[in-house]
């Protein structure tokens, strides 16, 4: 029924993030701009969030994480590791996660590292702000070292030595991976890692933070607007759209039986080999903004599915933590 999630398999215990009914609302205004999302994120899991522009996806998790100055928490409960993280004092508290439990992979790796200061040099000071590890220590330079090889910078003894315009985009993104390694993070987030890259060097870094999470047993949050990459790479994906959460599901099953209308919708845009140009599809109408609201799907107007409860009700939300969730109306109303 409404209000309640159409879902099964409840979160398990090893969760590292739970989100439970968490809005993000702007700063200045105090306008919602998402609205009650709940997860949760296992251990060792690589989690998708995907969603058109503006459909909240970064704005929740740049919040969540203290990396943005214009938006605040301003209902909800949010659990990393087991300890709460209160709404008072959170960008306080979270950011001083940063850098140590939490790794973050920004759209523009040329952005976040110091155009002045050789690669090495970056590298250690991250090392003594995370660890305390003196950036003179040959400790230091042999960690900096392993870094730099680990993901796949050749000779690194060189690289080193070497500042950050003298590297192609995706070594660059390859030099802040390694720094957001060296602290050991719980989780690793990447929003849009590879959105500046050719596709060659998009699938070569995916598979090297894949990798990364595999052998180091590191909980992955990977933002993407490249469908086709999440569906083949992460183990579930959350789709948003309009500050609204419409579904979390195993990656391989987006289909009609098991996605939201919307998540359909949004793959099936996705060409394939065999597609001709009259082939490829797009999802007719405008897409909305973060900030929708509760009241109605923010989908329903672009919506072949839509009746007149889509319009008048309060959406589901997943209350129960559940590993697979559905938010559609017109679902919700078939099972209740």
């Amino acid at each position: 029924m409404p209000g309640a999630a159409s879902a099964t398999n409840a979160s398990r215990d090893d969760a590292v993030l739970k989100l439970e009914n968490v809005s993000i609302a702007l700063s200045a205004t105090r306008t919602t701009m998402v609205h009650s999302v709940s997860l949760s994120i296992d251990r060792g899991e690589i989690f998708g969030l995907a969603g058109e522009s503006g459909s909240g996806k970064t704005l929740l998790m740049r919040t969540l994480f203290g990396l943005h100055d214009d938006a605040i928490i301003e209902s909800g409960r949010m659990t990393f590791k087991g300890a709460e993280i209160s709404s008072s004092g959170h960008r306080k508290r979270v950011r001083k996660l940063l850098g140590h439990e939490i790794g973050f992979v920004p759209q523009d790796p040329f952005s976040s590292l110091n155009p002045t200061m050789r690669i090495g040099k970056q590298i250690r000071e991250a090392l003594y702000l995370g660890k305390g590890i003196s950036p003179k220590s040959g400790e230091a330079g042999k960690i900096a070292l392993d870094l730099l090889d680990e993901v796949g910078i050749s000779e690194p003894e060189l690289a080193v030595d070497q500042f950050p315009d003298q590297f192609s985009g995706g070594m660059r993104q390859r030099i802040v991976i390694a720094i957001a390694l060296s602290q050991e993070p719980s989780i690793l987030v990447a929003d849009e890692p590879t959105t500046a890259l050719d596709a060659f060097t998009q699938r070569r870094i995916i598979n090297l933070i894949i990798e990364r999470s595999r052998t180091r047993n590191l909980t992955v949050i990977l933002i993407s607007h490249n469908l086709e990459l999440l569906r083949q790479n992460v183990d579930r994906i959350a789709v948003m759209y309009g500050g609204q959460l419409f579904n979390i599901l195993d990656s391989g099953e987006i289909s009609e039986g098991a996605a939201h209308p919307y998540t359909v919708a949004l793959f099936n845009c996705i060409p394939r080999k065999d597609m001709t140009l009259g082939d490829i599809r797009s999802i007719p109408g405008e897409p909305l903004s973060a900030g929708y609201g509760l009241t109605g799907c923010a989908f329903s107007k672009r919506c072949g599915l839509r009746q007149d409860v889509c319009d008048s009700s309060l959406i589901p939300v997943n209350s129960a933590l559940a590993r697979s969730f559905d938010a559609c109306l017109v679902k919700a109303g078939r099972q209740a």
